[in-house]
């Protein structure tokens, strides 16, 4: 067996080579790719960016059964389709502060109630926050209002298809024998969601993210403002992470090894199929080991990311680096800031407590 941090046959640094998802990353790949490939083939990459976000419908759900898994996809799917709708028309508005604001508040908290009562993995409301963001900010014309909604509808509804592909697979009787059953089983209730703790969890994210869109906007040291908010979101993606500072790490660290990485794949002007086929090997390669070490996914989650914000868009990808360098460590920073507060809030109270019984 190999040693924690060490090399060897099934591992390099604690990941587990016979424990790699390749189904997950399979089905990630596909929902994201072939969308992608259909709209270069009509000359519609302009639609890309509501086909990429719709495509994280195909995330969740995974290792559950199907008779659990097909409510899974239903449900992100339908938020997804929100966030992205909600987010277009955000932008068709002009992106008020104010609508933006309202719309952040519902898809933060629908991520993390959701995740409570679904027990959903990914956790948390970050890809929710990263569809509606994403699409507020990025300029629209009225006339392609209802591709845009079209679009987004036809690939969640082909991410649920990839989703529950298996259970169809293990029908076949040549395949049913190589198709794993799925072996996460989470209990939901109703009643999870209503909680204090999740009533902070709440608060804190959501004074977190305005707390970070505030500064970046106000230093203005770089362009997309709202990524440092997603790093907010995607750093308090679970009650139990506004106590620690691990997930912070691993969030700024991953990320700039991954601008390093984008800058390497996207110099210069690459070809639009060129940053699909990137796009395809990073979520891909996201999947693959997301479920092992988180900061190392990171690592193909910052490409993902700029290539799928871009694609169809004029970029500039040389800014694009600095801007998601730069909003990272401003969110990153916050988190720092709110766990600090947070834990010696916990302290003072642990602090009292004991006095108390003394």
């Amino acid at each position: 067996m190999t040693e924690r941090g060490g090399v060897g046959a099934s591992g390099i640094r604690g990941i587990e080579f016979s424990r790699l998802d390749w189904r997950a990353a399979t089905r990630a790949a596909v929902s994201t790719g072939v969308p992608l490939i259909v709209l270069a083939s009509i000359d519609r990459l302009d639609l890309a960016i509501y086909a990429s976000f719709a495509a994280f419908t195909a995330l969740y759900g995974r290792n559950e059964p199907y008779r659990q898994r097909w409510l899974t996809l239903l449900l992100s799917g339908a938020v997804l389709l929100a966030a992205i709708v909600g987010g277009v028309a955000t932008s068709l508005a002009g992106t008020p502060t104010w609508l933006a604001g309202i719309g952040l508040s519902l898809v933060i908290t629908a991520g993390v109630l959701l995740t409570a009562i679904m027990q959903w993995i990914p956790m948390g409301a970050i890809f929710f926050t990263f569809a509606y963001l994403g699409t507020s900010v990025r300029p629209t014309d009225p006339a392609i209002f209802w591709d845009a909604v079209l679009v987004a509808a036809s690939v969640v509804a082909f991410s649920f298809a990839v989703g529950m592909s298996g259970a169809l697979l293990r029908r076949i009787p040549a395949l049913g024998e190589r198709v794993p059953d799925p072996n996460r089983r989470p209990h939901r209730r109703l009643r999870q969601a209503i909680t204090a703790e999740n009533g902070w969890m709440i608060l804190v994210t959501l004074l977190a993210a305005w707390a970070a869109a505030v500064i970046a906007a106000t230093l203005d040291v770089a362009t997309h403002h709202y990524w440092a908010v997603v790093t907010v979101t995607a750093i308090f993606s679970a009650p139990s992470h506004l106590f620690g500072f691990e997930r912070i790490s691993h969030r700024v660290v991953g990320t700039l090894v991954g601008v390093g990485l984008a800058a390497a794949l996207y110099g210069g002007e690459p070809h639009p199929i060129y940053v699909i086929a990137v796009l395809l090997l990073c979520t891909f390669a996201t999947e693959l080991v997301v479920g092992q070490h988180y900061g190392f996914a990171l690592a193909f989650i910052t490409p993902l990311a700029i290539g799928a914000t871009s694609l169809g868009a004029p970029s500039n990808y040389e800014v694009l680096f600095v801007a998601r360098a730069r909003e990272t460590l401003i969110g990153g920073l916050v988190c720092l800031a709110v766990v600090y507060l947070v834990r010696r809030w916990r302290r003072r109270q642990d602090t009292t407590a004991i006095e108390v019984v003394g």
